[in-house]
């Protein structure tokens, strides 16, 4: 098992599959560090809750963590005795840090991290600069100005998928998840590049809504050739149980 901490956190957020779910159990069994750090981190889930919002910062503060979890797992499988002082210094310090900023949220698992927009030309009616400006808005994380942009950008030419795709995902990243799942599930319904993507975030707006059932028919058309089939199967592990 050599991903441990994405493994413990899979486990406890019970997005395994039944079969990887009886795996862990079995290697709970007979790895005594995996048993330590998998109760650790359960302690520090009780502690901080999963109830609080995640933040902007929040995955920096999850690699943080991943990092001292990493480091300390390490030292255990050197040492067999270990005392629980020991063992819970470093994670608690990571925890302290967590409190002090208030970003105890990170726990959820990231299933609508919205991925980067790349600058590319386009052809045909658009102004190139109003375009860089939507993609500007976009990746500094201002929905509000990228919504009203890319909403221009269909307007004056509504033949490009990009469009409502990113527009989709800008209303994910305003929380807004019914205009979401109406921009993205024409895309996710056509024949474009960004249709396997578009059916990953036309579900996890729906589950966001608690439409898990709706939510389940996109998540399955999310291909292993696409770059979210894992986050898709864990979700749909997630729903299914």
């Amino acid at each position: 098992m050599d991903n441990f901490f994405e493994s413990i956190q899979d486990y406890l957020d019970g997005a395994l599959s039944p079969e990887e779910h009886q795996r862990f159990e079995r290697e709970l069994e007979r790895n005594e560090p995996l048993l330590l750090e998998t109760d650790h981190q359960r302690m520090l889930r009780e502690v901080l809750g999963k109830q609080v919002a995640a933040a902007p910062m929040i995955p920096l503060l999850r690699n943080t963590l991943k990092e001292v979890s990493d480091r300390h797992f390490g030292s255990v499988r050197k040492k067999k005795k270990i005392t629980v002082v020991q063992w819970l210094a470093p994670l608690a310090a990571a925890a302290v840090i967590l409190v002090v900023v208030n970003f105890m949220g990170w726990f959820a698992a990231d299933y609508d991290a919205l991925p980067p927009m790349t600058s590319s030309v386009t052809r045909g009616a658009v102004d190139d600069s109003a375009v860089s400006q939507a993609t500007e808005a976009y990746n500094a994380g201002d929905y509000l100005q990228s919504i009203g942009l890319f909403r221009q950008l269909m307007a004056a030419d509504p033949t490009v998928a990009r469009y409502p795709y990113y527009l989709g995902l800008s209303y994910i990243g305003n929380e807004d998840y019914q205009r979401a799942i109406e921009q993205l599930q024409a895309v996710a319904d056509g024949k474009s590049v960004f249709a396997e993507d578009a059916c990953y975030f036309t579900a996890v707006a729906l589950w966001k809504l608690g439409k898990d059932k709706e939510a389940l028919v996109y998540m399955r058309k999310v291909t292993e050739a696409s770059e979210y089939y894992r986050k898709a199967e864990k979700l749909r592990n997630k729903l299914d149980n």
